[in-house]
């Protein structure tokens, strides 16, 4: 008996330095940054077995292999969605202005989708504001209304959101609604997710969180996203999830929640439209790709040109990252950032500081 212990034992650790071995040239194989390898190789050795565990929790994107599969089949279609963006009279390369011109080459190289002019910028920066002016757009809807956000939180104005949808519903707009499981558990434990269902509304929890699915997916991968999207013709996009900061988290002694939303018009609607799809039907299966939007040349020079940058996987990587160190680099003087989550790279750290030692002012 005691040689059999002896034996598992041996063969238990022979296992587990083949299985930190084969972690370790995973961790090398993906060729991230070298502080970030270099990171999760300490976590590897220094912590035994939990390390190697907490590297196939959170090391690597991990959807599942449903939606993989899924996201797959997506790259073709949605591809040539965003390609025909070229075809618009909005997009003129060298003409939508120095400052964006760059950054339109790099997403239109790498994800295919192109700046675009012709678009209304509103800019609203209270939550009243902001609730408001979402209620009032969606009573005047008429066929359609897309919403993803990361947290949902019943309460004040965001109940009143809530109406609006079901009333919306009723008189037959077709209203699409997909909520991250982990950000709003409020919402799919209230009444609020049954009575838009049973008015027509069409409400799904994105990327689920449950116990069992903890070794096949990343339970730390969310949907981030906050976008509303009205007939196709309004869209709003920010930082402000559907909360009514008068009514969350009352009760942790903080203060409330301060965001910026764009009330947007024109043919990034459509873009954030597609953004929307691509979400939709990552969860659901069901392909919804918005029509392409309408180019009238004259409004070219005189309203605002957008770049739309999304990310996630099955989309480039870091490229977010590569449009801000490039708006930076081109900064003449100023940089202001206003952001809850300063953990900046090493690179774009260093493009901060060189940019404050050229003589721009960077707040």
């Amino acid at each position: 008996m005691e040689k059999l212990y002896h034996f598992l034992t041996l063969a238990s650790v022979a296992l587990y330095w083949v299985l930190v071995a084969g972690v370790t040239f995973r961790v090398v194989l993906k060729r991230r940054s070298v502080s970030v390898s270099l990171a999760w190789l300490m976590v590897i050795y220094i912590i035994p077995i939990v390390g190697v565990a907490c590297y196939f929790l959170f090391g690597e994107l991990n959807l599942g292999r449903k939606r993989a599969e899924r996201a797959h089949r997506m790259f073709t279609p949605f591809g040539d969605w965003f390609r025909k963006l070229d075809d618009c009279q909005l997009h003129l390369p060298g003409k939508v202005g120095s400052p964006i011109h760059k950054i339109d080459e790099l997403c239109n190289n790498r994800m295919g989708i192109p700046a675009l002019s012709g678009n209304t910028l509103s800019l609203q920066a209270s939550p009243n504001e902001i609730l408001h002016a979402i209620i009032e757009d969606i009573e005047n809807a008429q066929t359609s209304i897309k919403m993803v956000f990361y947290i949902w939180h019943p309460g004040g104005l965001t109940d009143s959101v809530a109406s609006a949808l079901i009333r919306a519903a009723k008189r037959g707009v077709d209203v699409k609604v997909l909520l991250d499981s982990a950000g709003s558990p409020r919402f799919f434990k209230s009444h609020w997710r049954s009575m838009m269902k049973d008015a027509g509304v069409q409400v799904v929890q994105a990327l689920e969180v449950s116990p069992w699915r903890i070794l096949i997916r990343r339970l730390d991968l969310r949907q981030h996203r906050k976008i509303i999207v009205i007939d196709e013709t309004i869209a709003y996009t920010g930082s402000m999830n559907m909360v009514d900061p008068a009514h969350f988290k009352q009760s942790s002694g903080l203060g409330q929640w301060i965001d910026v939303m764009v009330r947007v018009t024109g043919p990034t609607v459509n873009v954030l439209s597609a953004i929307h799809g691509w979400d939709w039907e990552v969860e659901t299966g069901e392909r919804i790709l918005p029509d392409l939007p309408e180019c009238p040349v004259e409004e070219v020079m005189t309203h605002h040109p957008v770049q739309v940058v999304p990310s996630g996987p099955g989309m480039p990587e870091y490229l977010i990252l590569q449009v801000l160190t490039i708006a930076i680099n081109q900064a003449n003087h100023s940089v202001r950032i206003t952001t809850p989550y300063f953990v900046p790279s090493a690179d774009l750290l260093e493009t901060l500081k060189m940019t404050a030692q050229r003589g721009v002012n960077v707040e």
